[in-house]
Order: C-alpha cells, then structure tokens, then sequence
C-alpha cells in the first residue's frame, strides 16, 4: 500500500503553520532549537509504519549501540527482547528523519557527511538491519535573517540537483554484503511551501515545470528511487527478504 499522501500532506501544512507562526510571534529561535517540528514527521511515519508491522515493535528515541558509537534512532523496529518465546535479535528496521527549512547550501557538507556516518555506524554492528532517511527540503529555503526579524520570507534558492545527485549514491542497498555507508531507502521530501496547503515536488516534470533542474537533468536522472510515495512498503519487503522468519509467521 502506497503512503498515505493525503495524511502527509496535513502534517505538512501543520509543519508550515507551526513554523511561521513562530517566525510571527518571534519564537523563531525557541521552535528550531526544540523537537516540535520535526517530531509531527516523527508521527506521520510511526503511523505508516504501524500499518506495516506489530506496533510494539515500534519505537521512537531509541538508543542503539553501534560501531564505534551509540546513538539515539528516531523511529527503530525490533521485535521483543525478553519471555522465552521470544527470539533475541536486534533492530530489523531503522527510520531516521531531518528537515533543513533555512541554510540549505551551507549545510549541505555537514549533512552529508553526516549521512555517511550514521550508515556506516550502524551498519557496522547490524549489516542486515534496514536502514532508511527521510529527508526534507523546501522547493525555496526560508530566510533565516528575515525570521529573525518576524518576517516570513522564501529567499534562499540552492542547488537541488546536487542534493538529488547525493542521494541516488547513497541508497538502494542491495544486500548486507553491498557498502555499509549506503542506506537501504532513502526519501528525498520536496515541499512547496508557499502552496497553502504545501505540495510534495516528487519526479521530474515537477522540478522541471519549477525550473528546479535542467532539461538534460531530468533527462539523465530518476527521482523515483527518492520518492516517498513507495518509502515504507519498500522498508517492509526488505525487511520480509531478510527477516521472514520473523515478520511472516506472526500477526499485525
């Protein structure tokens, strides 16, 4: 079953709500140093996963002990560790999920290599565990200076083919045996925020009619690796190929 889009689209015109009316209200500072915003895309993927598999295996805010590092995962699969029925094992899914609304392109490289880091860590210590990203960008970057001042602007354009580019390297795992910096899915969320209600930008004849990438970009590249319409169901079939035992012979 495709991600209920139309759930994603609510928590995303709440996201813009919350955010500029905190921009009005000079709470700027106060909500990007918070979990607030991030946390309503926290929920909507709890949800989508809840379809997919047992919710008591779901867990958000989780520490895991990677290699060389433990780290805190935002949304974490595992089935139960303890009672005799049980199998031990550790995480069999792992959703991490970012959004950048202003400073896009200065922080391209510190997001990146972060990316790397993360995959690599926890892939190190759980080669089969599968690992996936949402990440989201708005079609133009609010003005950070401009929030300082109360102000709601969309200013800040920036170079979306280099982030789609970046992303299609760094996804579709094949196997626990492919690269351990690589992610099995990854969702590349593009938002038209000055849409009201934002829309999601997902292939490339929206980019296009948007003047977001070049004609023989679009010619050359896909989106539909980084789309979100398929996200979690391709989670949950990665996670049946390698974790059936587990996943097929029980109910939801």
């Amino acid at each position: 079953m495709p991600s209920d889009m139309t759930l994603l689209l609510e928590k995303l015109k709440n996201m813009k709500e919350i955010y500029e009316g905190a921009i009005r209200e000079g709470k700027y500072l106060e909500l990007i140093r918070s979990q607030k915003l991030i946390n309503i895309l926290h929920d909507y993927a709890k949800k989508e996963l809840a379809r997919l598999f047992p919710s008591t295996w779901i867990y958000k805010e989780k520490k895991i002990y990677g290699y060389p590092k433990t780290k805190s995962q935002d949304i974490l699969i595992q089935p139960p560790q303890n009672g005799s029925a049980n199998i031990s094992t550790g995480p069999i899914a792992i959703v991490n999920i970012r959004s950048q609304l202003s400073s896009i392109e200065k922080n391209y490289d510190t997001l990146f290599e972060r990316l790397f880091a993360e995959a690599l860590n926890i892939h190190n210590r759980f080669p089969h565990v599968v690992l996936a990203y949402i990440y989201l960008l708005p079609k133009i970057g609010y003005d950070e200076e401009a929030a300082k001042r109360k102000e709601v602007a969309r200013t800040e354009r920036y170079d979306l083919e280099k982030y789609i580019i970046s992303f299609l390297s760094i996804t579709n795992r094949k196997d626990p045996e492919d690269s351990p910096w690589k992610y099995e899915r990854m969702a590349l969320l593009i938002v038209d925020f000055e849409k009201d209600p934002p829309i999601v930008l997902d292939d490339m004849n929206s980019f296009l009619r948007e003047k977001l990438v070049s004609e023989d970009f679009a010619r050359s590249f896909t989106f539909e690796p980084l789309s979100i319409r398929n996200f979690f169901d391709d989670i949950y079939k990665i996670a049946m190929q390698r974790y059936y035992l587990l996943l097929g012979r029980r109910k939801i």
